[in-house]
């Protein structure tokens, strides 16, 4: 993944890794699809003094069309650091289909996080959506670029000790967004494409 945000957002426990989201088409992109099949269990919030709060949903995300899809593309991306920093999944999970490796890969990140007692701190985000495509008929899906401007975040162990490190950065992603259940739900967060 080349995009400056995934890099940031991707800071993990071995330091030099880095999140790895698909940039091809996911396997069955149906949005109606199951909820995940994600065997990666669902971590328990443990909040610390560092913390950031979590993002209010927008009332925009309650539509149903380009500009509810919008909403929840620049929510979920404001949710990740809340997610990354308390633990706190259910929402993230709920928002997120099982063809999604970016989710994956976070969710991934979180379980490891909790199970060596470590902690990401910072890495605040906010999402602006430069540009929505037309909606998939097949699939449901609107695809959508977003320009992500990211604070600095950490990883550190239990002592407090910095693990890894990410600078602050702006960049651009694809966000791949449908609805499922009555809500939204995102297929995958990868690079632009190219061209």
């Amino acid at each position: 993944m080349s995009g400056m945000f995934l890099r940031a957002i991707g800071v993990i426990a071995t330091a030099g890794l880095v999140l790895s989201a698909c940039t091809g088409s996911p396997p069955d992109p149906e949005v109606s699809a199951s909820p995940s099949n994600d065997p990666t269990p669902a971590v328990s919030a443990s909040l610390s003094p560092e913390a950031p709060a979590k993002p209010e949903r927008p009332e925009a995300m309650k539509r149903k069309d380009a500009e509810g899809a919008a909403a929840a593309a620049e929510y979920f991306i404001e949710l990740y650091p809340y997610v990354m920093s308390t633990g706190d999944t259910e929402e993230f999970e709920a928002m997120s289909h099982r063809a999604c490796g970016f989710c994956a890969d976070a969710l991934a990140d979180i379980a490891r996080f909790q199970a060596r007692s470590q902690s990401y701190v910072g890495g605040e985000a906010s999402g602006t959506v430069l540009t929505t495509y037309e909606r998939d008929n097949l699939t449901g899906i609107y695809p959508l670029d977003l320009s992500i401007e990211q604070a600095a975040s950490r990883v550190t162990d239990s002592a407090g000790a910095e693990i890894s490190s990410a600078s602050e950065s702006t960049s651009e992603v694809r966000v791949e967004i449908g609805r499922r259940d009555g809500g939204w739900i995102v297929v995958e967060v990868a690079s632009v494409p190219e061209g």
